[in-house]
């Protein structure tokens, strides 16, 4: 790479792992962050690395927008709302305003500087509750949250900008993301049963039935399959999705935290439901061949990738 790499909610969990990665390399960095859910001390360590710069501003703010992506010249676009849930009583429009409002935001604004090349952070949710398993990119978009639906439209928006204005996109649909750096808002499953367990290591509760399957894959992992597919796949419209070929129940997850930190006989409590909450995806495991093809497999399993969390999360 060369020129100006721009990360936007580069000081959240994944963001502030790809920011440490570039600098590391010796590519200058921006990061454009409004700290709502990132920290500060996620990338405290590259405020005084050579090129590198911090923008302090939100995705809705088109003079913030701007300052980052002057001298750009590639965009990894992670900033979103971080909460997956939807709690009755939630304003309906935070994910249309903070995943699509703000990518439109970003994508024009990297139109009017010229800039053509473009990253961008999905989800698995966009498949919602997928027919086949595991999951391939060709799947129907059938999302059923409102985070899963403004992703897919972040994805359509980025389509049109490709074809309509020459640009080159990379899109990742994420599996769940695991690490040691936590988010404030919309917590992991790992750091919810740690919080649980400390305030009461004799009973978990557990959202759902317990039974909930899914794809875990560790942030620098992530990271490591988007600076590949950039590099690899260089030009054109790419969808890749980003996870492991297993799943690992909510169930097995409370009986590892509980192992870790050494409490036992722990009860578990279920909410019940498939679900852990309404427009939860109970069971998913993606289908990695396109990005697996191009040269970029991950390294742990499910179970290892959330280990590897568990750990470094209690050793903070």
């Amino acid at each position: 790479m060369s020129g100006r790499i721009l990360v936007t909610g580069g000081a959240g969990c994944i963001g502030s792992e790809l920011a440490g990665k570039l600098v590391a390399r010796g590519e200058c960095v921006t990061v454009l962050d409004n700290l709502s859910s990132g920290k500060r001390e996620h990338i405290e360590e590259l405020l005084g690395a050579p090129g590198f710069r911090f923008v302090e501003g939100d995705l809705l703010d088109r003079g913030a927008v701007d300052e980052a992506v002057a001298g750009v010249n590639l965009v990894y676009h992670l900033a979103a709302n971080p909460d997956v849930k939807f709690i009755p009583g939630d304003p309906t429009d935070r994910d249309l305003k903070q995943n699509m409002i703000g990518t439109y935001v970003l994508l024009e604004s990297m139109r009017l500087h010229g800039l053509r090349r473009l990253a961008f952070a999905s989800t698995s949710a966009v498949y919602g509750i997928s027919q086949v398993l595991p999951i391939p990119e060709s799947a129907p978009l059938r999302p059923i949250s409102l985070y899963g639906a403004t992703k897919a439209g972040c994805e359509a928006m980025i389509s049109a900008y490709h074809h309509l204005f020459a640009m080159d996109c990379w899109i990742f649909r994420f599996a769940n993301i695991v690490g040691a750096r936590v988010r404030a808002r919309g917590k992991t499953v790992i750091s919810d049963f740690i919080e649980k367990l400390r305030l009461d290591p004799s009973r978990l509760e557990i959202l759902g039935d317990g039974n909930q399957a899914k794809s875990y894959l560790l942030a620098s992992e992530c990271v490591d399959a988007m600076l590949h597919a950039t590099a690899a796949a260089p030009t054109g419209l790419h969808v890749f999705n980003l996870g492991c070929t297993d799943g690992l129940s909510v169930r097995r997850i409370a009986d590892l935290v509980a192992l870790r930190m050494g409490v036992a006989g722990v009860e578990y409590r279920f909410t019940g439901g498939e679900g852990g909450w309404p427009g939860d995806v109970p069971r998913f495991v993606l289908d990695t061949r396109a990005i697996n093809d191009l040269g970029w497999k991950a390294g742990r399993t499910s179970e290892q990738a959330v280990r590897h969390a568990i750990e470094a999360i209690l050793s903070t």
